[in-house]
């Protein structure tokens, strides 16, 4: 029987009159720890080829030039009959190869100048001539290689290794045949180049299909080939976001990315693709979790680039339950703050970071001071304004504020008041900075800053016992410099900063009553304070800034993932207390967060390479003893310890890296993904 058409409006507005299912909250699964948990695995499956090694001898001899192959320049263009075995040259010499070396400029100052190469003879570059390079060609490492001779001109070429061809580009051909050989170590091949029209020195020997690789690993495991889309590319996961909330990792306070497989990384000199544990820690949840993901990362590198250990645990993520410093009474000996630069900062009204102004002006700047500087005032501690640094113009209608205008007015409230200036900004311009119109780009502020406070502790009539205490309050210029003035005060105070990013003076407002608790630095480690502002920020008023999406539907926290112990593994006290510290860890931040069945999985740290030290040992096995649900009846069901043992590779598959696994991208695809399963079950 059809329906009667009034019939079927009844069932349409019946339909559209009931309630819209509200959508479910964003999962956040916090993933804190150290480095571990940042891009560490290597991506890149070929080395760049400039560190091999060519000789103009099969064996080595006492005075043979490194870098140098034989060359020998023939009569006539190249012709494929021609028997360049037995044809006589019109000139030979020595012809060095590879990449272009430098030197010191002055032994005294930094800086290097390239060295020029050994030439071509002159009759190399005339038409009607063939350029033949003879030379050996040596790999430190055993592997696939593929031979890159020339560029430009150059590469034009037919090049054999012990007589087999392995790279011929001909004249007019867009591209050239090459073809990747396996080479052992420490052995010298036979290398030939015939130079099709005029002769270079560019050679390049990359290893390819390097184990341990992200690249070499998806390209071999099946398991892992959904990582690249049909034409080869990384691929993108809008449905789990990637936030980093720690305020020095991420000192611009960018919002939350799409989970990707791969990130450019910049690590002192060194550099390139990498990934972490995220990915498959992403994927796994994403798959699992019906409602959208994030993952909010906290983790910050050591500012020393070469070094691993940026956080301990028994200071720096102290938790509360573990105790404060030993004389709680008494308030701040020196504050240094600084603000300026975010309140110069112009801002769309459309940008999350706006506070209602798209620059604050000087007349407010003053204001705000006056009631910052009377806050701090109330503490009995020295007080020490930090210049604003330099801000660059702005663009055409979007002018930046003028920072001098700002110091001026500031000068004239800290004078007012009987507060110390430090000239930052005379400090930056003094180094020679700003090198461009970063506002980060302010140089080394540490020793200026140190100096000052040390002056004013000084001064200090009754300073804390044992140690003095001093506080830094302010945006990402302060967290640039506390680092370096923290280590230079060891010993002689106990320093911290305000959590986070204190942004403008705005802002300063707000929050300036909760930085000035002395309780909370002293029960809490910093780095234990700045996870917790984090997250509560993300869940809360600063979630629609930090998720890229539509974050109308709210968030819940999910889970916790721990990763750490570098620093830790260095020390004996450290080592030896990590397991109480875990456990108080735990639960203080089920406490502080408002979640007291938070599911944690911990990832026990490993080391590939060479075997863990004694202290090393201790962490690892502590970060297995909080899933042991017999020793902590109280964790069971909501707590898993993940050993990484089985995921470290062997030597040979280790690409290499100043990271606890060397940097191989499958150790941190299983590690994430047993991290991953573990937390679905604890669901």
């Amino acid at each position: 029987m059809t329906p009667k058409p009034h019939a079927v409006l009844l069932l349409l507005a019946a339909l559209l009159s009931l309630p819209a299912q509200a959508a479910k909250p964003i999962k956040v699964y916090i993933l804190a720890g150290d480095e571990s948990v940042l891009e560490e695995g290597i991506v890149e499956g070929r080395t760049d080829g400039v560190h091999e090694a060519f000789f103009s001898n099969a064996k080595a001899t006492q005075d043979e030039e490194l870098k140098h192959v034989n060359c020998a320049v023939y009569q006539g263009a190249w012709s494929p009959e021609a028997d360049y075995e037995t044809m006589k040259p019109v000139a030979t010499s020595l012809v060095e190869t590879g990449d272009q070396r430098t030197r010191r400029i002055d032994p005294k100052k930094r800086g290097r100048e390239p060295v020029p190469m050994t030439p071509f003879p002159e009759s190399a570059m005339k038409p009607d001539h063939t350029t033949v390079l003879r030379g050996f060609v040596e790999v430190k490492d055993g592997g696939d290689y593929e031979l890159h001779p020339g560029e430009g001109e150059s590469a034009f070429n037919l090049t054999t290794l012990d007589g087999e061809e392995v790279y011929r580009r001909d004249p007019g051909q867009a591209r050239a045949r090459i073809k990747a050989v396996t080479l052992e170590p420490n052995k010298r091949y036979a290398l030939q180049t015939i130079f099709f029209k005029q002769p270079g020195h560019a050679f390049k020997l990359p290893r390819v299909h390097k184990p341990g690789t992200l690249e070499t690993v998806v390209a071999e495991n099946s398991d892992y080939s959904f990582l690249k889309d049909k034409n080869g590319e990384w691929v993108t996961r809008d449905d789990v976001v990637l936030y980093d909330a720690h305020p020095v990792h991420n000192n611009t306070e960018a919002p939350g990315r799409p989970l990707t497989c791969v990130t450019e990384v910049r690590i002192g000199p060194e550099g390139g693709e990498r990934m972490g544990v995220d990915l498959m820690l992403g994927h796994v949840l994403g798959d699992a979790i019906e409602e959208p993901v994030m993952i909010l990362r906290f983790a910050t590198r050591h500012p020393n680039w070469f070094s691993r250990g940026s956080r301990d645990l028994s200071h720096d993520f102290r938790p509360p339950s573990s105790g404060g410093g030993s004389d709680l009474d008494g308030s701040w000996d020196v504050i240094h703050f600084n603000f300026g630069v975010w309140d110069a900062t112009y801002r769309e009204s459309t940008s999350k970071y706006f506070s209602g102004y798209n620059t604050t002006s000087v007349e407010d700047f003053e204001k705000n001071l006056r009631t910052l500087v009377a806050k701090m005032k109330k503490t009995g501690a020295t007080l020490i304004w930090g210049a604003a640094t330099p801000v660059w113009e702005g663009e055409p209608g979007k002018l930046n504020g003028d920072e001098d205008a700002y110091n001026r007015v500031a000068e004239k409230v800290m004078k007012e008041n009987g507060v110390i200036i430090n000239d930052l900004n005379a400090e930056v311009r003094r180094q020679g900075f700003p090198k461009s119109n970063n506002v980060h780009s302010v140089g080394n502020l540490a020793p200026k800053v140190t100096e000052t406070v040390l002056a004013a502790l000084e001064k200090r009539q009754k300073p804390t016992k044992p140690l003095p205490r001093v506080l830094f309050v302010g945006d990402s210029i302060t967290g640039s410099y506390w680092e370096g003035v923290k280590k230079s005060l060891d010993g002689k105070a106990v320093v911290f900063k305000n959590p986070g990013n204190g942004e403008d003076t705005w802002n300063g407002l707000e929050r300036m009553d909760e930085w000035l608790e002395l309780d909370r630095y002293l029960l809490n480690g910093q780095s234990y304070l700045e996870l917790v502002d984090g997250v509560r920020k993300a869940l809360g008023d600063e979630l629609e800034r930090v998720y890229p999406g539509d974050a109308s539907q709210g968030a819940e926290l999910a889970g916790l993932v721990w990763f750490q112990g570098i620093a830790d593994g260095e020390w004996d006290s450290k080592a030896a207390d990590y397991e109480k510290q875990l456990t108080h860890l735990i639960g203080d931040l089920r406490n502080d967060l408002n979640a007291p069945d938070l599911p944690v999985v911990v990832g026990a740290l490993a080391r590939a390479g060479t075997p863990m030290n004694p202290n090393q040992q201790k962490v690892f096995d502590a970060q297995m003893a909080v899933g042991d649900q017999k020793k902590y009846p109280e964790f069971t069901g909501k707590v898993i310890s993940i050993d990484t043992r089985p995921m470290i590779r062997p030597d040979e598959e280790l690409p290499g890296g100043r990271d606890r696994y060397k940097g191989n991208a499958e150790s941190y695809l299983e590690i994430g993904k047993a991290i991953g399963e573990a937390m679905v079950e604890l669901q």
